[in-house]
Formats: structure tokens, C-alpha cells, sequence
């Protein structure tokens, strides 16, 4: 419940201070889609800093899909039945299927560097936006925009920061040059 509201929080000071293309991604555990309260809790923070929900993605991991549990499928679908966007986080990395891209309410996919051409080919056949994640050069960037990549993130872009540091990286001309 902290790090929903903590998340809410960030993003809507964020959005105060004028940074509005921002979405948050948040990392869930298969026990707290087994918790009545869960949707209850992402609504509450939500309200809480007035922001919608299409702005905080639940990420999921290959534990979860690899359950094929039919509780955390269903609160799934009532989340994403809201509104809420909801990714597959670091696929590719472990044992799913890809079954399991069609078995659960996505809307973006978030694909390991070792997957990532046959991956984005297969992903947007499916519908789904595309994060790529570990690029670290600016061939990578190239790379991955020629495939039609949407978004990306990695040490290219920026080691992992606390908000206040994400805050200036995001006002820097640089970061928007190098995004765009």
C-alpha cells in the first residue's frame, strides 16, 4: 500500500511541476492479487493525489503468469476492464510461455535485451506496445526504433535515481533530445 501511494505521490507532484507525459510503473506480487483490499488500495491512492488510472502500470513478472492462477487473472481483468494499463515485466527471463501473453489483460510488454527483434515482430502481431529494456548505447536506440520499438529504458537514458534526481534528468534538453 506505501509504495502505491508513494507512487501516486511522485507522479502527481511530478505532474504538478509540469511533467505530464509521465506514466509510473509499479511491480506487484502474486499475493497482493490474492488481497480483497488490492483494488480497493489502487483506488484509494489514485483519488488520493487526483490523478486517472491509465497513468499508474501494474507490472507483472513471470512468477505471476506462471501461477496461471484464475484469482490474479480475474483482478486483472477488472483493473484493466478500469482503465488500469497493465505490462509483463522482463519476459523472456524465465519459463513463460507465450500462451501467456494471450491469457492475461496487457497492454504493454516489456521485453529482456536477449528477446528483443523476434519479440517486438511477435508483440505488435499481438496489439502491445513495446518497452525494451537494458539498452545502453545509442546504436541500441537506433537499433530498436528501426523495429519500431515505442519506448525503451536502461543506462543509456540513466542509472536507477531517486524521484528528485528523475525530476532534473527530466527537465535536462537532453533527455527529451535523446527520447524524441
Amino acid at each position: 500500500r506505501w509504495i502505491l501511494n508513494e507512487a501516486c505521490r511522485t507522479l502527481a507532484d511530478w505532474r504538478a511541476r509540469g511533467l505530464h507525459d509521465i506514466r509510473m510503473g509499479v511491480n506487484l506480487f502474486p499475493a497482493q492479487f490474492r488481497d480483497e483490499q488490492l483494488e480497493r488500495d489502487i483506488t484509494e491512492a489514485l483519488r488520493a493525489h487526483s490523478l486517472p488510472c491509465e497513468l499508474l502500470e501494474i507490472e507483472i513478472t513471470e512468477n505471476i503468469a506462471l501461477l496461471h492462477d484464475e484469482t490474479i487473472i480475474a483482478a486483472l481483468r477488472r483493473l484493466s476492464s478500469r482503465g488500469m494499463k497493465l505490462a509483463f515485466d522482463d519476459f523472456g527471463t524465465g519459463y513463460a510461455s507465450l500462451s501467456c501473453l494471450t491469457r492475461y489483460p496487457l497492454s504493454r510488454i516489456k521485453i529482456d535485451r536477449s528477446f528483443v527483434r523476434p519479440m517486438i515482430t511477435m508483440a505488435h502481431y499481438l496489439g502491445l506496445e513495446v518497452i525494451a529494456e537494458g539498452i545502453e548505447t545509442v546504436e541500441q536506440v537506433e537499433f530498436l526504433r528501426s523495429l519500431g520499438c515505442e519506448e525503451g529504458q536502461g543506462y543509456f537514458y540513466s542509472e536507477p535515481v531517486p524521484g528528485s534526481d528523475f525530476e532534473q534528468l527530466l527537465s535536462q534538453e537532453y533527455l527529451r533530445v535523446v527520447a524524441a
